[in-house]
Parts: structure tokens; sequence; C-alpha cells
């Protein structure tokens, strides 16, 4: 890709969702998600595969700036009834075999509480993320990505996510990679003071000996493994396929652990309107009482690009 473009799109989902997604604030939330599609969410810290970027090559990758603006929304029924919409900014910029890159999103969303009639706001948040890459061989490569976000309906005033890393990539063709990553995750939590008042199954708070409510600490750090491996396959301009599997393992206490999955297939129409499908599985052992081990995503979307890509762009990984 050449000098700069911007792509603005329209992205309408039709979501199912499975179980619930437990969001533990020891655990750290993941680095990895579906890109073509969206849920109708933007989540910056796990709204990109957290990989290093294909090494530029003589003949197809050239230094490169690019804007995108991005917006989208969601519908969901049956466990999760609830509507969203969300808009995002993205940034990267590349100079041979270095880049930095830059994401801002914003979500707001209502949905039904469970037994309940009426429309609620529960999604309301702002998210950051800022990441460097650089190859020091043909088949290695260093990273590092810092994340932030601000979400009331998460009890978090901020969460930051530190996560350096190493990849090892096995196929390095500017159309079908293989990478193998190994990193650090650090995470620290900044909580509400709503968010950190203990309370029984009823939603009443729980008292202690001396009739005062029991309160979780204010801040919170977590220190955890990173494991991850993508594949991704661009078989033509129109088709494109790509996966991610991450293993994160607290070092901090041994049972605990979450692994993340993604695909995303990816079909153009034409230059102005394009089909994308994403599914996303999220596992965690130690969730949240009464929450779901296992939360499954399915998405379909329709992308009209009102500004198309310039030819060979197309199928492009950013």
């Amino acid at each position: 890709m050449y000098g700069a473009h911007l792509l603005v799109s329209a992205q309408f989902s039709a979501l199912l969702a499975v179980a619930t997604d437990g969001e533990p604030p020891q655990l750290p939330q993941g680095t990895i998600a579906a890109q073509p599609a969206s849920t109708g969410v933007t989540e910056v810290p796990t709204g990109k595969f957290a990989a290093a970027a294909p090494k530029p090559s003589d003949d197809t990758s050239k230094d490169a700036t690019e804007l995108d603006l991005q917006t989208g929304g969601l519908l969901s029924t049956g466990n999760a009834r609830s509507f969203a919409v969300t808009g995002a900014l993205n940034f990267r910029l590349r100079r041979k075999a270095h880049q930095v890159s830059s994401i801002a999103a914003v979500n707001y969303g209502r949905s039904v509480p469970s037994g309940e009639d009426g429309w609620k706001t529960t999604v309301k948040n702002v998210q950051g993320m800022a990441r460097y890459d650089g190859f020091v061989h043909e088949h290695v490569s260093l990273f590092t990505m810092l994340t932030a976000r601000h979400d009331t309906f998460q009890g978090l005033k901020l969460r930051l996510n530190v996560d350096p890393g190493v990849a090892f990539h096995a196929l390095t063709k500017p159309k079908h990679r293989l990478w193998f990553e190994v990193g650090y995750d650090f995470q620290y939590d900044l909580r509400t003071d709503e968010a950190i008042v203990v309370k029984d199954d009823e939603g009443n708070p729980v008292l202690d000996d001396d009739g005062d409510p029991k309160k979780l600490d204010k801040e919170l750090l977590n220190h955890a493994v990173r494991l991850f491996g993508g594949y991704s396959n661009r078989m033509s301009d129109y088709v494109s396929f790509e996966t991610g599997l991450e293993y994160l393992q607290s070092v901090q206490v041994g049972r605990r652990f979450r692994v993340n999955w993604n695909s995303a297939l990816a079909v153009t129409v034409t230059k102005w309107f394009s089909l994308a499908t994403t599914f996303t599985l999220r596992y965690e052992n130690q969730p949240l009482p009464d929450v779901e081990k296992l939360d499954t995503i399915t998405s379909f979307n329709l992308v009209f690009h009102l500004v198309p890509k310039a030819s060979g762009e197309g199928g492009g990984s950013k």
C-alpha cells in the first residue's frame, strides 16, 4: 500500500451470544479478537490480533501511512438481548522494518436485564491502544503494546495493560502467514467505588462484624504469561481467512487460566461491498460466581466501503 487512505465503513451485525463472559479483574482480558467483522462493540484490548506485523518485503510491502474510520452496530437476542453502536479510529505508520499503530474507540449499548422488560444503558466506555513492532531477523520480531480502558459498567476507572513479546514467523509470505508468540502481560486495575462493594446473591451489600459493607481492594495488579499462535491465508484479493489461539496463564494463581480462539472469513463481492463472518470462543476455568466458563459469539456483517481501496489493497493485513 502506498501513501495514505481513508476507509469509512458501515457495518450491520447479527450476533448470537451463548453464556456470559465473566471478567474477573485478576485476569487479563486477552489480546485477540476477530478482525474482518465486528460484534458491534469495538474492543481495543481485544479488538485486533496482538501479533507482530509481517516483515516488509521488497516487492509487495512498502512504507505506508493509513487512517481508517469505522462505525458498526449489533442486535443480539436470546441469552443476551442487547443492541450497541460503536466507532473507532485506526492509525498505522510503517517505515521499512519498523511500524507504529494506534486505535481509539468509543462504545454505547443498551440491553434488557434478566427478568425485566425495559431497556437500560449497559455499555459506555472509551478505549485506546498504542503499539510498536520491529524485526530483528527475517523470522523473528519484537513487539510492545500498551492499552487503556475506562468502563463504568465493568467497574473500571482505568484498566492498563502492557504486553511485550517476541514472535517467530514460520511462514512469511505477504498473503500466507503462520506465526507463534511468547509474551508477558501486566495488568493494572483501578476500580470504581461501586464495584468494590461485596454483595450477596440478591445484590445486597455484605456487612462485616462492625456493620460496615465489605469491600474489595481499590487497586489490583496481575502478571501473566501469554502464548499465541496465528494463521492467515489471503487466498485471493476477494477471499481471506484468519484464525488465532491464545493462552493466558496467571503466574500468581496456578489454577487460573484463560483461552481465546477467534476465526474470521471475509469475502469481497465488489470494491464497494463485502461480507464477513467471525466466530469467537472464550473459556475461563475460574470465572466469577454464577458465570459460565464458556462463551461463544458468532457475527455476520455487511461492509460498505464508501471510499473503496485501490486495486491490489483488497485483503491486505493491517
